[in-house]
């Protein structure tokens, strides 16, 4: 889930719902981070309890069931840049379903124990902050690949995978690519003021000729 909320006001919050499908009751511990990218597209997510609260951090979910999970932003509320924050959802271990632990010769029993966790992220952003991207086609590696730097120099979060991605040759021919053919690391999202090296994988350039000028619409 990405969603985007309001730095202050009744807009600074968010409702999550989680349902458990399974057959047995499920314990939940939800804990915020804050996340934030490299230029290789890398994420690091950090624990972050003082911008970030939520309501219940804790929580057991009978089979069937659903638990709203309060989120709200109570960090600076005069940031002039987007932020990303998220919520790790962490299921505490169980005993596999179906499984009946073995007792071996001294008495003693193994287990075997299985958890789930997902991860939700939340864009903290001022109503006015917007992106501004400019891609530039740097060169050719090696291996023929289109290599490109991505700018974005603007206060806002672009999200890559919402986007129209386009290379026009000297010829006039366009090609137009679906958004993960550009290759930017295992995150999507540009934070603000950000530069990535990106790259599109050269099988994808067959009938270009000359020089290509590539064109990055986010949505």
């Amino acid at each position: 889930m990405l969603a985007t909320i309001a730095p202050s006001g009744p807009n600074a919050r968010l409702t999550m719902s989680i349902k458990n499908t399974g057959a047995v009751p499920i314990t939940l511990e939800m804990t915020p981070f804050r996340a934030t990218v490299d230029g290789d597209g890398a994420a690091s997510r950090v624990d972050e309890a003082k911008d970030v609260l939520i309501y219940p951090a804790q929580t057991e979910v009978a089979p069937g069931k659903e638990q709203t999970v309060q989120v709200r932003y109570i960090g600076d509320p005069a940031i002039a840049d987007a932020r990303m924050y998220g919520v790790r959802v962490s299921q505490l271990p169980i005993s596999a379903p179906g499984f009946v632990p073995a007792v071996g010769t001294s008495g003693a029993s193994s287990d075997v124990k299985v958890s789930f966790n997902f991860l939700s992220h939340v864009i903290v952003s001022p109503d006015k902050a917007k992106a501004v991207i400019a891609v530039k086609d740097v060169g050719r590696a090696p291996n023929g690949d289109l290599m490109l730097t991505i700018a974005n120099t603007g206060p806002g979060i672009a999200v890559l995978n919402a986007s129209n991605f386009t290379l026009t040759d000297t010829a006039g021919k366009s090609v137009v690519l679906e958004p993960d053919s550009l290759k930017i690391g295992e995150f999507s999202a540009f934070m603000p003021r950000q530069s990535r090296r990106a790259s599109v994988p050269a099988k994808l350039l067959v009938g270009l000729v000359g020089t290509i000028t590539p064109t990055l619409t986010v949505q």
